[in-house]
């Protein structure tokens, strides 16, 4: 909100309407100050035209709104005339208004195709006219560059455009204008002109290359005429961060987001449907497992071959072995030097030398078989330190070189990189993905509901390239849809295929869709079957224009004519709009936020022909059956990816909204899911499905669920979810607290024996006896105090489960605070909540409320550090052991501390959240806060070679939960 009240043409702008409750959050907590752009993200249907004029009211000064069509323009002008106020209103750039709305593209018409080249070129220019080029010299000597070495000049032109797309919104707006039409400059000129100071950009995710480039220049006149530019952005789905460059146009402008409307605000508002979010597994289909197979035999292969004879061993021992001195400690070394080559060098040494005398130095966890990704690691090493600087062994190098491009990476003389894993192709566009959807509509049409299902199966292109273990017969939505076609059990449904090029039929549909297309797009409709699959029929659309058959396929979804539609990410994505969609099939392998909400923003669409609508937008993924020991997760983690961004009710209880893969698989879903991934050979995919078809949701609950028009307070927080957590998490256990007890019944029999004689030296007058008598009961008290306290602490952790954590919350937010990561946080901040059966409690959820949402998540992903299993931290707290300034404090609670650690072979070990263990210091107060709150605790520092043997000691004993904890952004 700006200081003091607004003045200019639009201060006088009142809204007579009823506000919803996150339009009145957004206009609270959102201030407008000129310099200081607004960036809000609302979903589609959110009442973003709305906020955006009241906001541009709020500095009052006159506006030009630009839009990506003339009917969002046209929008945003209507919306404007109906506030309450005497603001001049104006779609005319020549006759601008006290508001004038605008498309990009009036704006946005450039001299020349390539903005940022010509920009950087400039830019080149003018560098070596500074060093002492005169203008002529330096234009002669870049083209000669050009001519000659076309990579350098192509290097520099894009590091200059990078640093351009960087400084965008301060850029000369000179140096900008000259690569705009003089129509677009004039219209800039104009809108400066008449005072112009608010910049309002709708679907500003647009704002990319030389958008983004002319609105920069527009705010750069503004600024040169002597007045800041206020510009409020508003979109409903972030640019993906993919695009390094694109991105970098965008939050140049933009910056951060200010504020979010989730869309779960939206639903409860009533102004979306609401919906629920699903996973279908499949498995690969018996071609592609056979190319799988082979995949997996050939990288066994090429292991073995490298591995297996003397000179491979050799390499493995002496990359465990660098240096001098005894074996451990050069096996520490080695570790200490890239614990990830180590450890993969390790289990390759197991796999093909299991009885090496090397192997007995470590724990029987580090002799695990290594997967793919580690024998691909240590192959690319032994490939650089050994055949490359060999040039007898140039042969083996190119060998493997060629033959590790197959797994999914480029070996060079730099190293090893990654590119796109063929397991990965495989998965992504399997065949058996194009069955899950007949699988998963025929699971629709047998809900309560079924009559009206309007179903929209969505792929990434027509048809795709990769014929990777498949039938010869390329991915895609061509393929999908025959596959539709041939499934008799969907012929009611009378499906149609859309893309830009293509329209097809069932040939048994013939009868009732070609006239009904026909009349839609008003032209008769040639059909012929396509190639030799005369179930299929090709519709003649030449001339007729992608839009025109997309809005007659549209109405034919609508009216029920069709009851589904496939088609490609491009048609059927952002910017289509056909409320009668309500179930979404996606099989596209795009994971970034923008793109998966806004396919999923397809079904939430109110539908006035179904006021109880309720949406459901499933993800097809394909999964490695357990008795293939390749990667059985890359779509997996595609699918969680999907998901990550997408808020929906938490499965497990429908009172949360949740961010995540828990509104998406129940808790036995996702563990049969991950028993499949981890290759337990008990889980199958039928097993998921089955889960799937047995907890599915009816539409109805989920309506009931989401409590449409109920109160809702429109808060965010980031939670960490312990499931199963340990009775005593902190204490090594009942024996430790039998020591503490016996050294303290001990102890106290002591003192009581003292002070017995005590009385007997004062009754006979022995001042000397009295004396030695008071100091002993004055040591044994002293002494037993620490037991005591210690033993009073575990006990009331045993006793009290939430009470550890609590403690445990409290310590890491603290020494998180301290580190400078996080503000601080006062209990009101932090909420812990025990979930019980009976007494046992069998989860907690820990949620930070306080802080910016960033702050937020930095302390819920220091918690599941944690509380969650040993990793690779830099230092450890090791449970039980008293440091040695406090030992000396307190020997006898070191010495039952001792006692206890030589009676039980049980050590736990606590990781240093990452956030904290940066600096040494840190860490160091952590563990005393840690010593004086929790339990006693020494730490360690994992980096020196002395700690290898208690790293893989401290990963078989971490772990404050049975499960590792899940981390969730919840809505309430």
């Amino acid at each position: 909100m700006t200081t003091g009240e607004a003045t200019g043409p639009l201060a006088g702008w009142r809204y007579r309407g009823t506000l919803r409750t996150y339009q009145r959050d957004v206009l609270e907590r959102v201030p407008v100050v000129p310099g200081d752009p607004v960036h809000v993200v609302a979903p589609p249907g959110a009442g973003k035209t709305l906020l955006g004029l009241l906001l541009a009211a709020r500095h009052g000064a006159r506006a030009v709104v630009l839009s990506p069509t003339t009917t969002i323009r046209s929008q945003w002008a209507r919306s404007a005339v109906g506030l309450e106020g005497t603001a001049t209103v104006s779609e005319d750039p020549e006759r601008p208004g006290d508001l004038t709305a605008l498309t990009y593209q009036v704006l946005s018409v450039l001299e020349t195709g390539n903005p940022l080249t010509d920009l950087a070129r400039t830019q080149w220019l003018q560098e070596l006219a500074e060093g002492g080029r005169d203008p002529a010299a330096a234009a002669a000597w870049l083209d000669d560059l050009e001519r000659t070495n076309r990579t350098a000049h192509r290097k520099g032109i894009a590091r200059r455009s990078r640093t351009i797309r960087r400084r965008l919104a301060q850029e000369d707006p000179a140096l900008l204008a000259s690569v705009l039409h003089p129509n677009a400059r004039a219209l800039v000129d104009r809108l400066v002109a008449h005072g112009v100071e608010t910049i309002v950009l709708d679907e500003c995710h647009h704002l990319l290359d030389h958008w983004a480039l002319v609105v920069a220049y527009l705010a750069a006149a503004v600024r040169a005429a002597g007045r800041e530019p206020v510009l409020i952005g508003l979109t409903a789905t972030l640019p993906s961060t993919e695009d390094r460059d694109a991105h970098d146009n965008y939050t140049a402008l933009l910056g951060e987001v200010d504020h979010e409307v989730p869309t779960p605000a939206v639903v409860k508002e009533g102004n979306l449907a609401p919906y629920r979010d699903h996973l279908w597994v499949v498995e690969p289909t018996a071609d592609e497992l056979a190319f799988l197979r082979d995949h997996e035999a050939r990288l066994a292969e090429l292991v073995r071959s490298a591995f297996a004879d003397q000179d491979g061993t050799d390499w493995l021992v002496a990359t465990l072995q660098p240096g001098s001195g005894d074996a451990e400690h050069r096996l520490a070394a080695a570790f200490d030097a890239d614990p990830a080559v180590a450890e993969s060098a390790v289990r390759m040494l197991a796999l093909v030398r299991p009885e090496h005398p090397l192997l007995a130095f470590l724990p029987a966890e580090a002799r695990t078989e290594p997967d793919v990704e580690q024998r691909l690691r240590v192959l690319a090493r032994y490939a650089l330190d050994r055949l490359l600087p060999d040039p007898a062994r140039a042969d083996q190098w190119q060998r493997i070189k060629r033959s590790i491009v197959d797994f999914g990476f480029t070996l060079t003389d730099r190293g090893v990189r990654r590119g796109r894993d063929p397991v990965d192709t495989v998965l992504a566009s399997s065949a058996a993905k194009d069955s899950g959807v007949g699988e998963v509509l025929r699971l629709e049409l047998a809900q309560e509901t079924g009559d009206r299902l309007r179903a929209v199966v969505v792929t990434d292109h027509a048809t795709h390239g990769n014929g990777r273990g498949g039938d010869g017969h390329g991915a895609g939505a061509l393929r999908t849809f025959a596959t539709v076609v041939a499934d008799e059990s969907l012929s009611t449904l009378h499906p149609v295929l859309v893309t830009a090029r293509h329209l097809r039929i069932a040939a048994r549909d013939a009868d009732v869709l070609l006239p009904a297309l026909a009349d839609r797009v008003g032209a008769m409709l040639e059909a012929a079957p396509v190639g030799d699959d005369p179930a299929v029929l090709a519709l003649d659309t030449a001339g007729l224009g992608s839009a025109r058959v997309l809005g007659a396929v549209s109405a034919l979804l609508t009216d029920g004519t069709t009851r589904l539609v496939v088609g490609t990410r491009g048609l059927l994505g952002e910017g289509w709009d056909c409320p009668a969609a309500n179930t979404l099939l996606d099989l596209t392998a795009v994971a970034t936020s923008s793109a998966t909400q806004q396919l999923r923003g397809r079904t939430l669409r109110l539908d006035p022909a179904w006021p109880e609508k309720v949406a459901h937008n499933w993800t097809i993924t394909a999964v490695v059956p357990s008795d293939v020991r390749l990667p059985a997760a890359p779509d997996v983690a595609r699918a969680h990816r999907k998901h990550d961004q997408l808020w929906g009710l938490l499965r497990a209880d429908d009172t949360q909204v949740v961010r995540g893969a828990g509104a998406v698989t129940t808790d036995r879903q996702a563990r049969l899911l991950g028993a499949v991934v981890a290759k337990d050979r008990r889980a199958t995919v039928a097993d998921v499905d089955a889960a799937v078809v047995a907890e599915l949701p009816s539409r109805r609950d989920t309506r009931a669920a989401w409590r449409v028009g109920e109160p809702y307070a429109d808060r965010e927080s980031a939670a960490a979810v312990l499931d199963g957590p340990r009775a005593a998490p902190y204490t090594t256990g009942p024996t430790a607290e039998a020591v503490l007890a016996a050294v303290l019944v001990v102890v106290l029999f002591v003192v009581l024996q003292s002070s017995r004689g005590l009385v007997e030296a004062w009754r006979s007058g022995a001042v000397a006896g009295v004396l030695g008598t008071v100091a002993v009961v004055a040591v044994g008290v002293g002494a037993a105090w620490p037991v005591a306290r210690q033993l009073g602490t575990a006990l009331r952790q045993r006793f009290d489960t939430a009470l550890g954590y609590r403690r445990a919350v409290r310590v890491v937010v603290d020494g998180l605070h301290r580190a400078g990561r996080v503000p601080a946080y006062g209990d009101g901040d932090l909420r812990i909540t025990p979930h019980t059966e009976g007494r046992i409690v069998h989860s907690f959820t820990i949620e930070a409320l306080g802080g910016p949402i960033g702050a937020r998540r930095t302390v819920t992903a220091a918690l599941a550090e944690v509380f969650g299993p040993v990793r690779t931290p830099r230092f450890l707290l090791e449970l039980g052991r008293t440091p040695p300034a406090r030992a000396r404090r307190a020997p006898l609670l070191a010495l039952a501390l001792w006692i206890a650690r030589r009676t039980t072979r049980r050590t736990r070990y606590v990781p240093v959240p990452s956030a904290i263990g940066r600096r040494r210091a840190d860490a160091e107060a952590f563990a005393a806060d840690w010593a004086r709150t929790v339990g006693p605790c020494r730490l360690l520092e994992t980096d020196s070679p002395d700690a290898l043997v208690v790293l893989f000691r401290a990963r078989r004993e971490s772990g404050a939960t049975r499960t590792p904890p899940t981390l969730r952004d919840q809505w309430s």
